[in-house]
């Protein structure tokens, strides 16, 4: 089920290098590298001396050559399909073939290697594809279709089993043509939003410029079963001109933001995109009017949106000519997605119109998802008055497993970012290239996403904060890790007004209540009520907080009436502890509960101000086995242990190493067991071990480079937390000696 959710987005020969260096083809590549010689008639691809087979075995173990044909007699399953020298990879190639019944076969070209990512770094490349099948199969792997990638037309002359048929490939530049007997059959264009569609849809997804012509690049014979023969190859090089490789004009709608997910649990997710006016973030822009903290104060104090603009603009200058500006423009947009390589299985939702109203952004919860599953997810763009793909994004993410699976896990937390304070230049922060290659299964983002009251811009209107997030997750680094990673996004005070804020407040023309909207239902993906609780297998269940939408002034003298949960959350998070089984219990929350924290500090549990609900929150957790905190907010690292609560909490410090502050190194306080005063990131890691498979849970701090800086092995000792040969912090000079 689909909801959509409106809102307010070897071919090397074996001969000596000398020869090599020499011979007709490797003179046409080497003078010649994008059009290649005028002809191939030096090219003789009858000859067992042209061809090695991709496992490196003799190709006489597979191949027969004789009478001037090329013949498939031994089939080996893929592992004998033969590989050609390099070849100008402009070229028109025409043969002749035919095939026995229950022949898989086919002629690739453009063949090279994409990386281990794909296919172990095998060979890949375009396709034609030659099957026994009957005239009348149109499908992307049917005879004489661009395999897996564009299907022949309805109409084609395919003579029978035993009888020879005339194929031709015309590979110019970004044009790709096959024909068959005599008939152009399909075509494409290697470039442009509609190949990325194309790509994204198929098994090629991943494989950088597939397609393109590239100098090395091969031909190959394919062995998938079945005996073939090949004959009369022709093989002419074509000249191209800057026009054969030129991508088509885009237009836009963009999707600058890419995509982004939350909330997935066994069988459901929510999905946001935006639609955008570029491709990518304007990395030379304006840089805005730099205002002390004084005078952006002040000028909260203005509500007019206009002057609140005005004032950080330079003269004459437009908001969207500014450095990292990524403008919303209007169009429309649907999502696909299908589980694992089922790509045969893609379902695809109703388009969705993209506006100003909501900042062009656009949402869809899907439902009936399979457990423990990693789907692709694909959205496609166009323009209002057309119907041509004018921007393909590709993304992914994994639904939580079974409730009762005994299934390995790992995720990692992150707080405090901003444009601002980044740490890895235009590409965004350090920490998700590390992450990307940790692959964990979700990511929980507690908080501090951005903030909107800190300079350039101090984003005291509507329109300012959306350029905020706008700008930081065109970030390619941070937009590119949410694109594919199962997320969970939680929210604190820079990023709903500003510091410490509650309901009733307001930062220049935004009221509290319009930055909630702007959050909760517009920029991240929605959740009705902001909180819930997550089984992710037999033994983690997570529980996310909401800190802001029910929190009563920090001004309010303390008592039982003050709250940051709100009853109802705080009733459900009780009884939810209590209900579960899981073996370990995890709370995100976007604020500390345990600390400790500065003193002059108003704003959460482990401050005086709310310590009546701190401490009811407290002594209900001691009562329950396994409960860990992880929150956001504060801007160092660390883990502290409540000896009377028994209750461990773990701050995962802020997402750049230009984001630390606030805490004085070396300054450690009885509850800490690691504090370091830096940023980075926090790791866990459910894994079962011994012979009986018993589950633990490893929490590990890393800096911003992903080198781990502490390690805590959970099932906790009652009264020590966790055993002392599991506590494992790295060298640091702020590490609690007492933890090693």
């Amino acid at each position: 089920m689909i909801r959509l959710i409106r809102c307010c987005l070897p071919a090397l020969i074996l001969a000596p290098t000398l020869v090599l260096l020499t011979s007709p083809i490797a003179l046409a590549v080497k003078d010649n590298p994008v059009g290649g010689a005028p002809n191939g008639d030096a090219i003789d691809f009858s000859s067992a001396d042209f061809w090695e087979t991709v496992d490196g075995k003799p190709v006489a173990d597979s191949w027969e050559f004789a009478d001037g044909e090329v013949r498939l007699v031994n089939p080996r399953g893929g592992n004998g399909s033969l590989l050609s020298q390099p070849l100008p990879p402009n070229f028109e190639l025409s043969w002749e073939w035919k095939i026995q019944e229950k022949t898989n076969t086919g002629l690739k070209y453009r063949v090279r290697k994409f990386g281990k990512a794909l296919f172990s770094n095998n060979y890949l490349g375009i396709e034609y594809q030659i099957i026994d099948d009957a005239p009348t199969n149109v499908a992307k792997g049917s005879t004489a279709s661009i395999y897996d990638l564009v299907a022949p037309a309805s109409e084609k002359t395919l003579h029978p089993i035993g009888q020879w048929n005339q194929a031709r490939v015309v590979a110019k530049g970004n044009r790709l043509e096959h024909y068959l007997n005599g008939d152009l059959v399909a075509s494409a264009t290697t470039a442009g939003p509609s190949w990325d569609k194309t790509i994204a849809l198929s098994k090629f997804y991943g494989a950088k410029d597939f397609g393109s012509p590239k100098p090395g690049d091969r031909v190959m014979l394919t062995d998938h079963g079945g005996k073939a023969s090949y004959r009369k190859f022709q093989f002419t090089t074509l000249a191209v001109d800057a026009a054969d490789t030129e991508p088509p004009v885009e237009s836009g709608p963009f999707l600058g933001n890419a995509m982004r997910n939350s909330w997935a649990d066994q069988d459901s997710i929510v999905i946001w995109t935006r639609t955008t006016a570029r491709p990518e973030f304007v990395a030379d822009g304006l840089e805005f009017v730099s205002l002390s903290t004084k005078k952006a104060s002040k000028l909260s104090q203005e509500t007019d949106p206009e002057k609140l603009l005005g004032a950080q603009l330079p003269e004459d200058a437009t908001l969207s000519q500014m450095l990292g500006a990524c403008p919303g423009a209007p169009g429309r947009v649907r999502l696909m997605y299908f589980p694992g390589k089922q790509r045969y299985a893609t379902k695809t939702t109703d388009w969705i119109t993209t506006d100003a109203e909501s900042d062009f952004t656009a949402q869809w919860k899907i439902e009936d998802l399979k457990p423990d599953t990693q789907y692709a997810a694909i959205i496609e763009a166009q323009s209002l008055d057309g119907d041509e793909t004018t921007a393909v994004v590709r993304g992914a993410f994994r639904t939580a497993p079974k409730e009762n699976a005994r299934k390995d896990v790992k995720f990692c937390i992150t707080t405090c970012h901003d444009f601002i304070r980044r740490d890895d230049g235009m590409k965004g922060h350090k920490i998700y290239p590390v992450m990307t290659e940790m692959q964990p299964d979700f990511i929980v983002h507690a908080g501090d996403i951005e903030y909107y009251d800190k300079p350039d811009p101090w984003a005291m209107t509507i329109e300012l904060m959306r350029f905020k997030w706008g700008r930081i997750f065109a970030l390619p680094s941070n937009r590119d890790f949410y694109s594919r990673t199962t997320s969970y996004f939680l929210k604190d005070d820079h990023d709903t007004l500003k510091n410490d804020c509650w309901a009733g407040q307001t930062y220049g023309s935004v009221s509290f209540e319009q930055g909630v909207r702007l959050f909760n239902e517009e920029q991240f993906p929605s959740l009705n009520p902001r909180y819930t609780n997550i089984r992710w297998g037999r033994d983690l269940e997570v529980w996310f907080l909401e800190g802001r939408d029910y929190r009563s002034p920090n001004s309010m003298p303390d008592g039982p009436e003050k709250t940051i949960l709100g009853e109802e959350q705080k009733a459900w998070l009780f009884k939810t502890l209590e209900e579960s089984t899981a073996k370990f219990k995890v709370i995100c929350s976007p604020t500390p509960v345990v600390g400790p924290d500065r003193a002059n500090k108003k704003d959460n549990h482990a401050n005086e101000i709310f310590a009546h609900e701190g401490d009811q929150i407290r002594a209900k957790l001691a009562t329950i086995d396994n409960v860990i905190v992880l929150c956001g907010d504060r801007h160092w690292q660390y883990a502290s242990f409540d000896s009377e609560a028994d209750l461990w909490e773990f701050g995962c410090g802020p997402g750049s190493e230009k984001h630390q502050l606030g805490w004085k190194p070396g300054d450690e306080r009885p509850q800490h067991r690691f504090l370091r005063v830096a940023g980075g990131f926090l790791s866990g890691e459910l894994h079962y071990t011994g012979d009986e498979k018993q589950p633990r849970l490893t929490l590990r701090h890393h800096k911003v480079d992903g080198a781990p800086v502490s390690k805590f092995v959970f099932p906790a000792t009652k009264g020590t937390g966790v055993d002392s040969d599991d506590i494992a912090p790295a060298a640091d000079q702020n590490i609690d000696p007492s933890a090693e």
